[in-house]
Parts: structure tokens; sequence; C-alpha cells
């Protein structure tokens, strides 16, 4: 059940849903890959609604992943190279993991998008392809969805993932066809028939022209040039036929399918139809502009509403991104030079590959991301972060909670809950865990030398108190939640 009542009217902080650090955070988690923990009281003073433009402004005039010198090889510059394919996609992988630790909203769409526009990277073996396509998500990230399926089909990694190359006038090839209704615009078995995929097939043929595996081009001698009937409507129609009439005739499915995909990524994944609905309506009033409905839904009351946070699981790429940028921690040099590599190993290792999703439909998200196999992972990879931090500079997380706390609090208790505003989402934290997280703090310390008694943040046991209680908040089943 969604329990959020709130309205997409504009947020504004009263004492009942304050702006605070865990709102802050909240933003950043949700809409970003989190920020660095020295930095959240830099926004406090903020105003959200202002706070969401600058983002959007940011992501907007963000340029896309510059070339790294191979996103126009073809398969002569591959075989010369003297690398295997394999390494210039992981190659790519990495610099996929740098965007998400540098570049916020931008990339959290484009990681979303690649969730909804999905290839399979190991279904076509093209770097340049996954590289170009990439870039393509990043272009249309907040553009025209009309425009942004209409770019999509023509993408060379989705032509040869969807078998368009394949699609020619002597032997159609319904697959991209199929998936352009059922995954990417409407939803399956939702306003389409066999007879509409089968004739739109036919009207998506000719893209079969490539030369040694370069780009893919338009081929009218392959081109099935008959008539055609799509959702009811005859003629001899082509590619942009095919997107004119699919967004002129189903234009309320495509908007409420998309609003619902949206909402349920970066809201709840359980829906509230009232907010669909009238998202779905502004949706179409504006074209299909993607903008000003991630602005609405992102500055209301709704959004913020506390019901709506901590119903989302951090996906593997969040959990370790997170960690990594919010304690922003001096790593040593050996493992600071192959950070990337571990990141996007261990997100592998939980499930989720990069630019290879586990099949056309895409990671289904939240509770899928939790397994027994998963869970102590989870626990493991987070706590070898932690412990590559503590090696590489122990006093540092003393710095940490000096940030955090100031240097005049002294109490136990109130050290565990200031630590754990930071650490998680408005997260009520059960009198037994919270007994733990002070009985961890304190570790051998006497429970005298606090409030007063002679335990001061300068002590030389703080940096080990400290990354004791983190290790313990990250096993915390609430810790998976953002």
């Amino acid at each position: 059940m969604n329990c959020n009542n709130g309205t997409l009217n504009v947020y504004v902080p009263d004492q009942n849903n304050p702006w605070n650090i865990s709102k802050v955070l909240f933003v950043f988690r949700r809409l970003g890959f989190s920020l660095k923990f020295k930095e959240v009281k830099n926004y406090l003073n903020s105003n959200p609604n202002d706070l969401i433009d600058e983002l959007f402004d940011q992501a907007l005039n963000m340029p896309v992943s510059p070339d790294p010198g191979w996103a126009n090889f073809n398969n002569a510059d591959f075989s010369s190279s003297g690398k295997n394919r394999g390494a210039f996609f992981r190659d790519h992988q990495k610099i996929v993991f740098e965007d998400f630790l540098n570049n916020g909203l931008r990339e959290r769409l484009t990681l979303f998008w690649s969730n909804h526009f999905v290839t399979e990277y190991y279904m076509y073996n093209h770097p340049a392809y996954t590289f170009r396509y990439y870039n393509n998500l990043q272009k249309n990230a907040l553009g025209n969805f009309k425009e942004f399926v209409r770019n999509i089909g023509l993408d060379d990694a989705m032509l040869m993932y969807l078998n368009g190359y394949e699609n020619k006038n002597n032997a159609p090839n319904e697959n991209y066809a199929r998936e352009l209704y059922e995954l990417f615009t409407l939803g399956e078995g939702n306003g389409y028939t066999q007879d509409d995929i089968t004739e739109t097939a036919r009207a998506l043929t000719g893209y079969n022209s490539r030369t040694n595996g370069g780009p893919i081009s338009f081929n009218p001698n392959r081109f099935d040039d008959g008539e055609k009937t799509i959702f009811g409507k005859t003629g001899n129609w082509n590619y942009d036929d095919v997107i004119e009439i699919l967004f002129e005739e189903k234009t309320d499915l495509i908007a409420n399918f998309i609003c619902t995909k949206i909402y349920k990524h970066f809201v709840s994944p359980v829906v509230n139809e009232n907010i669909i609905s009238e998202l779905s309506s502004d949706f179409i009033q504006n074209n299909f502009e993607l903008l000003p409905i991630f602005k609405k839904l992102f500055k209301s009351e709704h959004f913020f509403n506390v019901d709506a946070s901590n119903v989302i699981i951090k996906s593997p790429i969040d959990l370790m991104v997170f960690i990594e940028k919010e304690f922003d921690f001096i790593k040593p040099n050996n493992f600071t030079n192959n950070l990337t590599n571990y990141l996007r190993a261990r997100t592998m290792d939980m499930g989720q590959q990069i630019l290879n999703p586990i099949d056309v439909a895409g990671w289904q998200e939240n509770h899928d991301w939790i397994s027994t196999g998963t869970l102590p992972m989870r626990w493991e990879f987070g706590d070898y972060l932690l412990n590559r931090y503590y090696a590489g500079n122990k006093d540092q997380f003393r710095a940490l909670l000096k940030d955090m706390i100031g240097e005049n609090i002294d109490n136990a208790e109130n050290i565990v809950k200031t630590v754990k505003e930071y650490m998680f989402c408005n997260y009520e934290i059960q009198e037994d865990e919270l007994n733990d997280a002070v009985s961890i703090f304190k570790g051998d310390i006497p429970d005298n030398y606090f409030d007063g008694g002679g335990w001061s943040i300068n002590d030389s046991t703080v940096p080990k108190q400290f990354y004791d209680l983190l290790r313990f908040f990250v096993t915390l089943p609430e810790y998976q939640l953002k």
C-alpha cells in the first residue's frame, strides 16, 4: 500500500516535514549518487525548489562523456588496436563509474533510461556502438520523449541488439517492433495486437547497410514499400510514420506507462494512481517533454513526504557509489588506482553489470536486488570499503566525526543519533539498535568517561570508535534503503 497522500503542489518545509540533513541526502540519493557528508550542511539553507532547479540546470548544461579515442572505431580499427573488445568495454564501464561519482542527476537519469531502452552489450559485442548508445541516452535524458524514442530506435547498438539490422523486406524481423510497444512505450499487451507488430516490423525495414562494422544506415532496396495497417491506419508507412502514428493514437497509454515507470524508480515501487493520472495529463499537455514532468514531481510535497522515504532498495551501484562518495575518505594509493575496477566488479557480483542488464526487460530492481546470496555480499563489500579507508588514514575518521557532530558533543547516544542522520534518510532507529550502536561506539571505554567525564573527540580511541560504529550501521537492514 502507498501511504503517501502528498499532492503535486510544491513542497514548502514546515514543522511536520522540515528541511534537514535527511532531506538533503534524500534529494541527492534519489536524484543522483548522493553527496559528500562534509558538503551536506552547505544545502541546509537552500530552498528545496531552487535546489531542484539547480540540479536540473547542471544536468542540462553538462556535456556528454567525451570520446575516449575509439568511439567511432569499426571492426578494422578494433582488430588493429592490439586490445580485445572486452578491454574496451571495461574501459567504458570505468568511464561510466567515474561519471556516477561526479555527474549527479544527469548520470542518474542516464542509468534509469539504460534500464528502459535496454541493450545487452554481450549480445552484439561492439564497444563503439555501446559508447555512442550511452551518449545517446545522455543527450536525450531530459529531452522530448517522442524524439527520444525516434532516436533510440535508430541507434546502432539498438539496431543490432533487437535485430533491426536483420529486418528486411524479404524477411521481416518483429523483435524491435514488439519491444517498441511492450517495453518502451505501451506496456505488455496494452493497446496493440500481433497484427500491429507484424505491420510495424514491415514499416521499420531497411536499416541494414553498414561497412566493416561501422554505422548502420538506411538501404531503400531493403525497405518494404507496400501498404501497412498500424493501429487502424493504412498507408505506405516508414520508420518516422510509425513514431507519429504511435504517439498520435496511443497518447494516453504512453503517458501513463512512462509516468508510472518514472514514479516507481524515483518515488515508490507502489504507485499512487492519482499522482500518475495528474502527471500523465501534464506530460501530454507538454507534448511529451520530460523536463516539466521531472521538475513537477521532484519539487512536490508528494516527493518530499515522509512516507516516500526509505521505500526503495538501493541498487548495487547505489550501495557502492554512495559509500565511496559520501565518506570521501582517503584510500591507500594501490586501492585508489583500482577503485573504479573494484566498484565495477563488485556491483557485477551483486547482479548489476552496467550496460549489460539481465535481459531485454532490464533489472526489475527493489526486492529483486536482495537475496540470500547478495545480502551477505552487500555487508562484505561495504565493510571492505570502510576497511580500506581506515587503512588509508585512520585519523580522517576523527575529522569526519567532527564535521558531523562538532567538538562539543560528548554524550554517546547523541553522537550515535547525529551520525545516524547522515547515514539514513528519515529513519527512526529502534531502541535495541540504538543500544547496540551506543555500546559499539563506546567500546571498552567506561560509561563514566562520557557526559563530561573525560572523553573527548580528540582522544586517540576516536578513529576506531567511529570506524566500528560505521561498520555496524552498514549492516542494518535499513541501510539498504534510500
